[in-house]
């Protein structure tokens, strides 16, 4: 890599879109497909970079479905057929790639983004809920500040499940006060909220550093030579050689001075492979990512402020993706109703999901937990705190309502995320909400 010295920016530059593409625009037409490769997520390169790049593929493995005998399973009329002298089947075997490969690394941002918001408002929406578990405990439940702080202290190692569900049996075989009930129950969904807390705010600064880390890193050098065709050595020359010319014209429009900091950047976003998943020796660093005044950090997050158009909505990959009971658990664990046993089981699958992110979202805002203000909150904390009673024999005659997304489920599935998979072992009807 060549030692000459890059370029840097002014204090607080402000770059738009329109600035970044006219600089690009100026490049060699290498330099230009190159900066745009780079920059995939946010950029699509042009018929005419696709067709450039077509044309100068050179090595036969690149080339679509390996041997061209058996390209496009075999069509003779594609495999002759050509554009300006350039074999058809060459065009569209760049163009799928890039395509490809856009699409991979827009969903993984969108995942990421999604998933950081759906953390934020999921933490602004607990605190009101513990507030009014503080409060009750306090008052009601005649609680000192004493014993608050030792429910605090034992949350994180507490047997919830087991206090819960045994709590529940107690309540069916009416063999608690409902004074008593009411603290004991306060006290494990004060308990159960700490956890919760606790658990999506490390998940919150993971998904953070996973973003700010996926939005600096562009594709490899492996990933450039499969989308041009082109051999490693010649891409990761072309790469070095425009990132210069990209910072060096970025630079002479904002007036900036030169800096090493801006190519080093630039130059290391391209260090392994960055697509959706990584490779199964990559791992993202427990510390963020530092966001600096170089040039190229500034360019991606100019581009990366912009919002991205929704994700095409795909067949959830993994089991149980798109039905009825999948949809329910995932409304429970938007607003705070899922136990946690449950959320552990269906956590991995649907966090690497982006449908079942997009769902989580969406039953999120639909929820209107955040728009709650604090009378409301108390009031349902009492309600969904307050002992179960005996059925009278006239309202057991009356057919309970069912939610949409619970009609065709058995009777097993729908208590589930009340009782848990253990449903029947204690005896009782379990408590109203689980935890």
């Amino acid at each position: 890599m060549s030692t000459t010295a890059s370029i840097t920016a002014p204090p607080n530059p402000t770059l738009t879109r329109e600035q970044i593409e006219t600089v690009i625009a100026s490049l060699q037409p290498v330099q230009r497909i190159m900066i745009r490769l780079l920059l995939l997520p946010f950029m699509t390169p042009s018929s005419e970079d696709i067709f450039f790049m077509a044309r100068e593929r050179t090595e036969p493995n690149m080339r679509s479905g390996g041997n061209i005998a058996t390209a496009f399973g075999g069509n003779a009329a594609i495999r002759r057929e050509k554009v300006n002298g350039v074999p058809k089947d060459w065009i569209v075997s760049v163009e799928y790639r890039a395509m490809l490969y856009q699409t991979q690394l827009r969903e993984h941002l969108g995942r990421l983004t999604l998933l950081a918001d759906f953390f934020r408002d999921y933490l602004a929406g607990l605190q009101p809920e513990l507030d009014a578990l503080e409060q009750l405990l306090s008052t009601e439940c005649e609680m000192s500040q004493e014993s608050l702080d030792d429910l605090r202290a034992q949350a994180r190692l507490a047997p919830l499940t087991y206090a819960l569900k045994k709590l529940a049996a107690r309540a069916d075989k009416q063999e608690v006060e409902e004074e008593d009930y009411r603290r004991e129950r306060l006290s494990l969904e004060y308990q159960a909220h700490l956890r919760r807390r606790n658990r999506f705010k490390k998940r919150l600064d993971q998904v953070r550093v996973e973003r700010q880390a996926a939005l600096l890193s562009s594709l490899s050098d492996e990933f450039l030579a499969e989308v041009w065709g082109l051999a490693v050595g010649p891409i990761r020359n072309r790469r070095v050689k425009a990132i210069q010319a990209y910072l060096g014209a970025l630079a002479t429009a904002l007036n900036a001075s030169p800096d090493q900091a801006s190519m080093t950047a630039a130059v290391n976003a391209g260090i392994g492979p960055k697509l959706s998943g990584g490779s199964l020796n990559e791992g993202f660093s427990s510390k963020p990512v530092a966001l600096c005044g170089d040039l190229w950090s500034l360019t991606v997050h100019a581009l990366a402020a912009e919002l991205m158009s929704p994700m095409a909505l795909k067949p959830c990959p993994h089991p149980g993706g798109g039905m009825k009971s999948l949809a329910a658990k995932l409304r429970g664990l938007a607003t705070y109703e899922l136990g946690e046993d449950e959320e552990v089981k269906i956590w991995v699958q649907t966090t690497q999901c982006p449908n079942c992110v997009t769902a989580l979202r969406t039953a999120q805002q639909e929820s209107g937990l955040l728009d709650r203000q604090a009378d409301a909150v108390l009031a349902q904390v009492k309600t969904r705190t307050a002992m179960p009673r005996k059925e009278t024999p006239e309202s057991a005659q009356e057919k309970a309502a069912v939610a949409p997304e619970e009609i065709g489920l058995s009777l097993d599935e729908r208590l589930r995320p009340w009782i848990g998979d253990d449903a029947g072992q204690t005896g009782g009807r379990g408590s109203q909400t689980w935890w």
